[in-house]
């Protein structure tokens, strides 16, 4: 198997984000316009569209870092948090199920951690069948053969 990197989508994430950063003042300013904020409530919202700004910014940093690297031998997950590497060995299970919003996600298990992979990695069906290929491989304890059908 040759390697392939898979890289996390921000869309999802950024969008509603930007919205708020757009949004926020227009709707403080326009209270602020007719009522006339005490100094005191308008520095609060103001920290707290500050706040609110570095929060998503941070959030787009590690989910612009995020990825997953498989080759032939190991499961690289990877971010400015750190990276994993999973070797077969150190996976007990993977688990793939659907959430309630019918998004497909699988669990990969080790001895003492979970690892979650989710649509919001880019191309999922590609890196879903590299997981696949994977278990076979190595013989992985899995759920699959129950979605195959």
């Amino acid at each position: 198997m040759e390697e392939h990197d898979y890289v996390y989508q921000l869309k999802s994430l950024v969008v509603p984000g930007l919205v708020f950063l757009i949004l926020y003042p227009l709707v403080i300013g326009g209270v602020h316009a007719f009522s006339k904020l005490p100094t005191l409530e308008l520095r609060i919202l103001i920290g707290i569209y500050v706040v609110s700004g570095l929060g998503i910014l941070a959030l787009w940093i590690i989910g612009k870092s995020k990825r997953i690297v498989m080759n032939g031998q190991q499961i690289i997950f990877s971010s400015l948090l750190g990276e994993h590497i999973l070797e077969p060995k150190d996976i007990r299970r993977v688990a793939i199920y659907f959430d309630d919003k019918g998004q497909e996600i699988a669990q990969i298990r080790t001895g003492k951690d979970s690892f979650y992979v989710s649509e919001l990695y880019f191309p999922f069906p590609e890196l879903m069948s590299d997981l696949e290929i994977f278990i076979q491989q190595y013989e992985i304890r899995s759920n699959i053969p129950r979605y195959a059908n």
